[in-house]
């Protein structure tokens, strides 16, 4: 198989990176920084190495596109989520098999990285222990459909993103608390902020909503300007959210929902975005199968 290519158009372009040969699907750098991951719909996961972004590892296992990846707290493990069906609990950054979860589609780990939840092919959320592999508890699909999951803060409460409602469930009884409304469509992404505080959801409805997590009420409502998969990515220190429509990146200032950053990109399908740890790298994966990383200016 031909090695993905890396190509820099200009000192003020991105860097590009030929990574999956059809769409890329999400991206994630490593706390330390030294690695960015990306998976798409060639079945791989694919580690580069930074800030040289040449390629460093493959892992293979999954049959079709890989959609979702998910770090434990120490980043021993990844999760990753296949159409294929399975979602697969790899150790990191070796890459071996740990355990293959079958009939589900996503998975997320816990603050804790004691569980793992991943939302099965029927649409319902599954508890899973992290280390063993053993189920806690099924969660029925409380919408229509089931588009995203999140843990609160502390580990204790599962939120759901359903057809427009965040539904919150107690863990590890799965028995629902509650639920915020404002999305009026499918809840496509929620994200918690490095201080726990913020809770970032977008939705079909193309909305950007910033959400309390102690007592889970809305703070900020933004119109984001733009429609598609509507990815999230916090900034470092927490002050800026970023967010991927088609054909364009924008980051909201956390505080009053101003844009502090816009990049228009010439591919409409605009997925996972990621930011470097200390900030100065953004990564996003696109519907080209190109993975693209900006040098970003310091501020």
């Amino acid at each position: 198989m031909t090695e993905p290519r890396l190509a820099r158009a200009a000192s003020t372009e991105p860097l590009v990176i030929d990574a999956h040969g059809r769409h890329a699907q999400a991206v994630h750098f490593t706390k330390d920084g030294r690695l960015l991951v990306s998976v798409g719909q060639d079945g791989r996961v694919r580690l580069w190495s930074v800030p040289g972004f040449s390629p460093a590892a493959v892992f293979e296992g999954h049959k079709n596109s890989v959609n979702t990846i998910s770090f434990s707290a120490d980043e021993t493990l990844l999760a990753t989520g296949s159409t294929d069906g399975t979602v697969r609990v790899w150790s990191f950054p070796d890459g071996r098999a740990l355990r293959v979860l079958d009939k589900q589609l996503s998975a997320v780990f816990s603050p804790k990285a004691d569980q793992l939840a991943t939302v099965s092919a029927t649409g319902e959320a599954v508890l899973w222990d992290a280390r063993t592999g053993e189920r806690i508890v099924s969660i029925a699909a409380p919408d229509k459909r089931t588009f995203s999951l999140a843990f609160a803060p502390d580990g204790r409460r599962l939120l759901i993103g359903g057809s427009g409602a965040i539904h919150r469930f107690a863990l590890p009884s799965g028995v629902k608390e509650g639920e915020m409304r404002g999305h009026s469509v499918a809840v496509g992404c929620l994200r918690v902020s490095p201080d726990g505080k913020t809770l970032a959801s977008t939705g079909g409805d193309g909305q950007l909503r910033l959400w309390s997590t102690k007592d889970w009420s809305e703070t900020l409502r933004v119109k984001i300007g733009g429609t598609g998969v509507l990815q999230l990515a916090f900034s470092p220190k927490g002050n800026s959210v970023t967010v991927a429509a088609d054909r364009l990146i924008q980051a909201f200032a956390v505080k009053d929902g101003r844009v502090v950053e816009r990049i228009e990109l010439p591919v409409k399908g605009v997925y996972g975005v990621a930011i470097s740890p200390g900030g100065k790298f953004l990564a996003n994966a696109a519907a080209d199968g190109k993975v693209r990383v900006w040098e970003r200016r310091p501020k």
